[in-house]
C-alpha cells in the first residue's frame, strides 16, 4: 500500500494551503503568544507536531516521536527558557554545605493555563541536593546522601 505523504510546505495547491492554515489556526488559536506546549498534527505518515507560540520543526513529519519531542525541547532550551547560571549554582551548593557539585537539572512543568515553563533547578552535591525554585532568595534543601553498604545489610 503506498504512503500517503505530508503536505509539503511548498505545495501551493489551494487544498494544501487550506490544509495548512487550517492546521495551524488549530494549533494556535486561542494560545497566548507566552503560551509554550507541544500540539500534535495530523499527519498520515510519522509524527506531526509544532509549539502552540507557533514554531515549526524542521521537517514536516518524524518516523519516532522522540524525534519530534526532542526538537520541541531543543526549541524550549533555545528561545524560551533562560540560559543556566553555573555561578550562581555554586554559590547555592556552597551556602548549603552540599558539598563538590555533581550536576544540576533544570525543573520544569506543565499546566493547562502556563503551558510548559521553567520552575527552577534541582542541584546535587556529594553531600546532599537542594531545590533552587526561580525567583527565590534562598534554595530549599532536599536532603542528604546516605552511605550504603552491603556488609550490614540484612540476609
Amino acid at each position: 500500500m503506498p504512503k500517503i505523504t505530508e503536505l509539503g510546505m511548498d505545495d501551493d495547491l489551494p487544498g494544501a494551503r487550506w490544509a495548512r492554515e487550517t492546521k495551524t489556526q488549530m494549533i494556535t488559536d486561542g494560545a497566548e503568544p507566552g503560551i509554550h506546549r507541544l500540539e500534535r498534527l495530523p499527519s498520515y505518515e510519522g509524527y506531526a507536531g509544532m509549539c502552540a507560540c507557533g514554531f515549526r520543526t524542521p521537517q514536516p513529519s518524524y518516523e519516532h516521536m522522540g524525534d519530534l519531542t526532542r526538537l520541541i525541547w531543543e526549541h524550549l532550551e533555545r528561545d524560551v527558557f533562560p540560559p543556566v547560571d553555573e555561578a550562581l549554582l555554586l554559590k547555592e551548593a556552597q551556602l548549603i554545605k552540599l558539598g563538590d557539585l555533581i550536576g544540576y537539572h533544570r525543573l520544569v512543568e506543565a499546566t493547562e493555563e502556563h503551558g510548559i515553563r521553567y520552575v527552577g533547578w534541582l542541584v546535587a552535591g556529594t553531600r546532599g541536593s537542594m531545590r533552587l525554585k526561580d525567583g527565590a532568595e534562598f534554595g530549599a534543601f532536599q536532603g542528604s546522601w546516605i552511605k550504603f553498604s552491603t556488609e550490614k545489610q540484612e540476609g
